[in-house]
């Protein structure tokens, strides 16, 4: 098929991929084995689709061409799964510019216009961005931008790509203003005003465009975006406190479940966001609000602790630092692990983008963060009295229903929080209640015998760091 397409022959090679495409891809037996894109090796579906699409453009009668293209590039969407066609693949598939192209562009944007859905807004903004440049994305995306919003991200990441970044700015702030207030993609514009304005050190700017994308998507990055972005002190926390209402009032109307996930999004920019009841935690903590924090983990349940979701597995930790009186960084072994998993849960699903890199890892971001947060906090004796009492009630009764009933993939969770009360207590100067506690739970389930292993680890673990 590909001497075919090289040598022109655009009549056979369209015929050939069709049969390829629609016919042999699709065949199945009785038990819907069948052969598949991924099955031929060495073969560049993404390129033999694009070569299938350039052969349609070449043999469709100038008139009927874009009609015919619009339901092929349709069609081939069905085929091979991943990114949607686009017209550019056509473009760069051949060394030979598209024939009457100059005439396509005008057809091909006014048949677009008239069509609905993600499809055709993607490809009417690849063809204005081709037939006119810059300026064209602009005109989309200000006579049309609150019908098109991705026409502003086009226009600006155009801009950028120029420099721009002055006309980035401006144009986003002027986009926020214009656009409902809860559509989901402002985060995405808040995020072009926010590098813009890092770019030109604007710092008010980018401060209020880090709350406006956390306003629409109060995940946990975006947290730590607009707390990073504050000046430091009271500053910080009067917006922790202003950001946990929000995230309080957004929980309370959350966004509809069949919202989240559409399979066949481009990069769920528009989609409502999913955010967790630890975002929330954390930002009580952040705002001083220690007894808010509390009161969300109290009445919560004692399994559950490895979902994002659960106040009570980052809270209880979290005071059993504080207890301690004790740097992240010098903490003993078991309440060091209780703590590092306490973060894994917190950032779970946080951010499907989440990336590796220090900078922008958000468990990495939190560490640092409470790393220098922590030792500015210091309970009240009577308080400390009472999360003390509160942390080893709920670690006893999580034991109890971790090993009761039987929940063996988590015996080393429970004998770690164990081993973690045990050291808290011992750096508190009360050995004799970390040994009595230590004794009470091994006495309780005498016959649990991987448990009983577990806990001897955890017990190890505790002697060492006396």
């Amino acid at each position: 098929m590909l001497p075919l397409f090289e040598y022109s022959n655009f009549s056979l090679a369209r015929e050939a991929y069709q049969k390829l495409f629609a016919e042999a891809l699709q065949l199945e037996d009785d038990y819907g084995r069948g052969v598949r894109p991924e099955d031929l090796t060495g073969v560049d579906t993404s390129e033999s689709r694009a070569r299938y699409l350039r052969a349609v453009y070449e043999t469709a009668p100038p008139g009927t061409r874009p009609r015919t293209l619009w339901e092929q590039m349709q069609q081939a969407r069905t085929w091979i799964s991943g990114p949607r066609p686009m017209l550019n693949d056509l473009i760069q598939i051949s060394p030979v510019p598209l024939p009457d192209q100059d005439q396509f562009f005008v057809d091909w944007i006014a048949l677009l216009r008239r069509q609905k859905g993600e499809a055709a807004d993607a490809w009417l903004r690849e063809a204005t961005r081709l037939a006119h440049g810059t300026r064209g994305l602009e005109e989309l995306a200000l006579t049309e931008g609150k019908k098109r919003p991705r026409a502003y991200l086009d226009w600006f990441a155009a801009l950028e790509g120029e420099g721009g970044y002055r006309e980035v700015l401006t144009a986003a702030q002027a986009a926020l203003k214009v656009l409902p207030t809860k559509l989901s993609i402002r985060a995405a514009i808040a995020d072009h005003l926010c590098a813009a304005a890092a770019h030109l050190k604007e710092t008010e700017a980018l401060r209020a465009g880090r709350w406006e994308a956390f306003s629409v998507a109060p995940t946990l990055p975006r947290l730590l975006d607009v707390w990073e972005a504050a000046p430091n002190g009271e500053a910080q926390t009067r917006l922790m406190q202003q950001a946990a209402n929000h995230i309080q009032n957004y929980l309370a109307h959350p966004p509809r479940s069949m919202d989240l996930f559409e399979p066949w999004a481009e990069d769920h920019l528009e989609s409502p966001a999913w955010i967790s009841r630890s975002v929330l935690a954390h930002a009580c903590v952040l705002a001083g609000d220690l007894d808010s924090a509390h009161r969300l983990a109290a009445h919560e349940k004692v399994l559950g602790w490895s979902s994002s979701d659960s106040v009570q597995g980052f809270v209880m930790p979290f005071c059993l630092i504080l207890l301690s009186g004790k740097a992240l960084n010098a903490l003993p072994s078991n309440l060091k692990q209780v703590w590092q998993r306490a973060l894994e849960t917190s950032v779970d699903f946080s951010d499907w983008r989440e990336s590796d890199k220090a900078e922008t890892n958000t468990r990495k971001r939190l560490e640092r963060l409470y790393a220098e947060q922590i030792p500015r906090i210091v309970p009240s004796e009577n308080k400390q009295t009472m999360l003390l009492a509160w942390c080893l009630e709920i670690a006893q009764k999580r034991v109890k229903a971790i090993v009761g009933d039987q929940h063996r993939g988590s015996y080393d969770k429970a004998a770690a929080l164990i081993g973690a009360c045990a050291e808290v207590l011992c750096l508190r100067g009360d050995n004799q209640a970390a040994d009595k506690l230590l004794a009470e739970v091994r006495e309780r389930f005498p016959r649990h015998r991987a448990f009983q292993a577990e806990l001897d680890v955890a017990t190890q673990r505790t002697k060492r760091s006396r």
